[in-house]
């Protein structure tokens, strides 16, 4: 016997012999091959579910109706895939030809009737072939472009994390690591631990497991963990100015680490990592406005720079408004 059944992963309607579908029929084994008339072969044969022994994969389905013989289970086919086509067509409105339909419908309404009405209800032989392959070409671009995305999303092995400014690491990727850095006391400390590989794997750990998405969200998160703006203000990634080398510190080889787990190259964590350093001195200016107007006092004309040699703001500078 062969039952007609759904794919569910493609909205595929096919024809299988029933001993390839489970006692449930919620799945059905499927033959690997890559040639629709090998796999129709198969079908017609009702070969055994395997090669070499070894079972052919197992598909979600849903279950229609068997039948005796191989031909009535194709016209069955051949009847469920066009009453899908129909109700997507008048679900969607998709199709030119139902519009116009629609509107001669309407028209219809508001004029004496014709001496043969079934014309305009009815849609002709050309019509309805022209629609059915219509969505034919439809259902085969967006097939093609699912399978495109599941390889896709099974070659993406690495999971994604929700990302914003104040994400919070899941309790499995907490450490007791000192986070963030806050003082060159703090700096000079977590130098020395990352000389031992214990701690620099509970780093790498630590830090690839913040999540983000896409390289700014990435090192955004990684750089807000590791240490304060306060602190971040003094580096800049090669030492210019009264600035010290971001680049030659231990962390940043971790960080580059720890970012390479979350598929960011080492070109673009370093560019990320410069781009942070530089606008800390907007986000201290954003920050301290925000603290000085929940004071009263008057917010200073001085306009944050992105330069490594950004002006420095003191109390002086404020008036009471």
């Amino acid at each position: 016997m062969y039952a007609v059944v759904t794919l569910q992963d493609s909205e595929e309607v096919m024809v299988a012999p029933t001993h390839w579908l489970s006692s449930d029929k919620k799945q059905c084994h499927w033959p690997p091959f890559k040639s629709p008339e090998k796999c129709t072969e198969a079908v017609q044969n009702r070969m055994k579910p395997e090669t070499g022994g070894k079972p052919w994969e197992k598909l979600n389905i849903s279950f229609h109706r068997d039948f005796v013989t191989f031909e009535r289970a194709k016209d069955e086919q051949k009847t469920i895939e066009e009453q899908k086509e129909r109700r997507y067509l008048l679900a969607t409105g998709f199709s030119p030809i139902l519009k116009r339909q629609r509107i001669e419908s309407t028209q219809a309404k508001h004029q004496p009737a014709p001496a043969s009405p079934a014309s305009t209800s009815r849609m002709s032989a050309d019509d309805k072939d022209e629609l059915l392959q219509m969505l034919r070409d439809i259902k085969s671009t967006v097939q093609e472009n699912s399978a495109m995305l599941k390889k896709l999303l099974k070659d993406n092995t690495v999971p994604e994390v929700p990302s914003s400014s104040t994400y919070i690491p899941p309790k499995e990727v907490k450490t007791s690591l000192n986070l963030p850095l806050r003082t060159f006391e703090d700096m000079e400390r977590s130098e020395r631990e990352l000389k031992t590989t214990k701690t620099r794997k509970e780093y790498v750990k630590y830090l690839s497991g913040l999540g983000g998405f896409g390289n700014r969200d990435v090192i955004k998160n990684i750089m807000q963990h590791v240490l304060t703006d306060d602190l971040a203000k003094e580096f800049n990634w090669i030492g210019k100015g009264n600035k010290k080398p971001f680049s030659q510190l231990t962390l940043a080889d971790v960080i580059r680490e720890a970012a390479l787990k979350r598929q960011v190259t080492r070109v673009d964590c370093e560019t990320e990592i410069k781009k942070h350093l530089s606008y800390t001195a907007d986000r201290l200016g954003r920050k301290r406005a925000r603290e000085l107007a929940g004071l009263g006092l008057e917010i200073p004309n001085v306009i944050p720079t992105l330069m490594d040699d950004e002006p420095e703001i003191s109390w002086d500078d404020y008036k009471i408004l």
